[in-house]
Parts: structure tokens; sequence; C-alpha cells
């Protein structure tokens, strides 16, 4: 007789909680089973047994052709072993892992986990109930303190999810695999699943196109990512479309990496780096609407503004980005260049800027505050400045 399969699918990130108008990863799991109705039950440890999460959960398997059921271990069946060995999917959901671990010991679920994974029962898990399966978990005991955490070892080495899209756990799963804390292993991109069959990989399957996972190992001093080939589950069509998206978006990020290196360069009062970033015809608009236009009569507006305030600088708070503009919200300060500046001389505005930006180059920047108390800070100053010529001539006249 055969032994059966023992299989885990790992989702870094999808299914019904994540993406419940998709369905793909949930279908593809399904399909593992060759039962017409297969029973796939759902384990919210990690979340608590919270409500809402198993509600998700039901709202979308009982509408598919599959037996849903829960097991919550904070009202538990009599016999936990028997409830678990007769499904034919377990799928464990996402949030705390270190509650999973420990809630499931506290029961003796880790147990009867690894007996329905050598019955055939299909694992699946998404985050930290993907986490679970491995050999390490990453845990956070302490603030700013990342440790490991030891999971429950049916797959060898570790498992990092929300690849593309959680920064800090991406940097922190390096980190440790660099440090030794944590044995190497997989990082899973939302969307994406890796089948397991045994201890070994393979395959990955996305419900998104253009997601993969990766397997993610130290290489002396140096973490080396290697993506996994995957297959999208969807329609070819989609493919196209995130190939446009993707262009779009690489577009998109053109533009702003302009806006923001302009910004750089006027808080740097850098006048030829700001030359460099604007076009031969370009425009400018102040907040009363007067208009300058040209490279040549920009770079002596920027050398006049500078000398009269010399630490004058843009603090951007919000960015909008729309094909070929960018709008910034923030704050404006400065200090009028006298011999002896008082805060009369000083300014601290809100303020707002659009950027049009083509081939890489600010054709229009237009400023939009409240811009009186700048206009009063120069009056005053010229006054103050004419002032003192005069009294230079008296003196002169007297000497």
């Amino acid at each position: 007789m055969l032994k059966p399969l023992r299989q885990i699918v790992a989702l870094g990130g999808g299914m019904f909680s994540m993406e419940p108008d998709n369905g793909l990863l949930d279908k593809y799991i399904l399909d593992l089973v060759p039962k017409e109705k297969p029973k796939i039950c759902f384990l919210g440890t990690a979340s608590n047994d919270g409500k809402e999460y198993r509600d998700m959960f039901y709202d979308f398997f009982k509408n598919k052709q599959c037996e849903p059921s829960h097991l919550s271990l904070t009202h538990p069946p009599k016999d936990i072993e028997a409830f678990i060995l007769d499904k034919d999917i377990i799928h464990v959901g996402g949030g705390n892992t270190k509650l999973i671990i420990d809630t499931w010991k506290k029961f003796g679920v880790d147990k009867i986990m690894k007996k329905a994974w050598e019955k055939g029962i299909i694992l699946t898990g998404m985050s930290a109930g993907a986490i679970c399966w491995f050999d390490d978990g990453i845990t956070n005991p302490s603030q700013g303190k990342l440790t490991r955490l030891p999971c429950l070892g049916l797959l060898n080495g570790s498992f990092c999810p929300h690849y593309d899209d959680r920064a800090e756990l991406k940097m922190a799963f390096h980190k440790l695999i660099l440090s030794g804390v944590i044995e190497e292993g997989y990082g899973a991109e939302d969307g994406a699943a890796i089948h397991f069959v045994g201890a070994e990989p393979v395959r990955v399957v996305t419900s998104r196109p253009g997601v993969t996972a990766y397997k993610v190992k130290k290489v002396r001093t140096k973490i080396v990512e290697t993506p996994m080939k995957s297959v999208y589950l969807g329609k070819d069509s989609d493919i196209e479309i995130e190939i446009k998206k993707k262009k779009q978006e690489a577009e998109q990020h053109d533009v702003l990496k302009t806006v923001i290196s302009f910004i750089e360069n006027i808080n740097d009062h850098d006048i030829d780096g700001i030359c460099e970033l604007i076009s031969d015809d370009h425009t400018f608009i102040d907040s009363m609407g007067v208009v300058v236009k040209g490279k040549k009569e920009m770079k002596q507006a920027w050398k006049l503004y500078f000398s009269w305030f010399p630490d004058y600088e843009i603090t951007v708070l919000n960015t909008l980005l729309t094909n070929d503009s960018v709008g910034l919200f923030g704050v404006a300060n400065g200090t009028f260049a006298s011999d002896e500046p008082a805060d009369i001389d000083k300014f601290e505005i809100p303020a707002a800027w659009r950027a049009k930006v083509k081939d890489n180059l600010i054709t229009e920047w237009q400023v939009f505050a409240d811009n009186e108390i700048v206009r009063d800070i120069i009056k005053g100053n010229g006054m103050k400045s004419m002032i003192k010529e005069k009294v230079k001539f008296l003196n002169s006249l007297r000497d």
C-alpha cells in the first residue's frame, strides 16, 4: 500500500481573508483533494479564535464544493484528535505565531498535526499560519528585540510571509539569517503559495500575476534571494494587464524620484542641481500667479531667493501622484538674511507644490501658500536696508 502524500501549502498572504473576490488559491487547495466535497477545517488560533475571521471563512466556503468547519481551542471539542483527523484540509489563519505554538502545545495539537500530515491531510496556512509548519519563526517578546521562535518543524528552515509588503519583517528575517539565529528558508509574497510534498517545494502557485516566492540563503556575509519559478492560476490576459500596470508604476516612480531630487537640491540650495532638473522651457508660478519662464531666468530667481533666505527649506509631509504630475503638501520655512536677524524675520507656513514632469525634467513648478508673511519680511528688510544706506550717507557727510 502506497504511503499517503505529506503535503503543506504555505502562503505569504492571500485566500479568503485577503482576496475574497479572487479565490484562485482557495480553489487550488480544494482541488488537491480527490473528493467531490472535501472537508476543510479552519483554525483561528493565531487570532485567539476571533469570530470575525471565522465568519470570513464561512462566508467564502459555504458556497463552494466543500464541507467547511472550524476548530476553536477556546471552546474545544471533547476529542480534538478525532475532530482533526476526520478532515481533508486544515487551514490555519494569520495572526500571532507564538500564540499558535503555545496554545497547540497546551492542547497537544502540535503532535496531532504531525499525525494529520503523515496521514495525508493537507495542511495549509497564511502568514503566521504558514510560519508554524517550519523549524523557525520570529517572535518579538520585547520592543526592539527580535528572537527565534521554535515552531513545529514539519518543514526545514524558516519562512517569511508578506515578502513584498512588510519591509520591516523582511529586513528582520534577513538579519536573523545572517546572524545565524534562524535557519535559511523561504520568503513568499502576498498572493504566492509554496506547495511542499514531504520536505521539498514542488511548485509555487499564485493568485496574482507577477508575484512569486524566493529561496533565501546566506552566502558569506550577504543574503542571496533566488526567485522560484511560479505558475499563475488565472488567465493569460491578466498577465498582460499586470505588465502594463508595472510599466506604469515604474514610470510614476521615475516621476516621483525626479521631484524628490528637485526638492533635495532646493533644500541644499544647489542652484546648478536645480537647473539640471528643469527643462529649458520651465515655468514657475508663485502663489500670487506671477509667472517666470526659462531656465536662465529661474537660475537668477533662485539665486536671489536664496540670498534673501539662506536657510530656506521645504518639508514634505504628503504626496499625491497622478500620471506626469506630483502634488506635495507640507511646510516651508526660512529666515531673512540680515545683520541682526530677529523673530520677525522668520517664517514657517503651510504650503503645497505642484510639479509637472516630462522626460525626467521638471517642466512646471507651482507654489500654493499664503506668502503674505514672506512678502512683509522682504518689504520690511528692504526698508531697513534703505534706512541703513541713508544713515551711512549722512555719516559720510559729517566726516
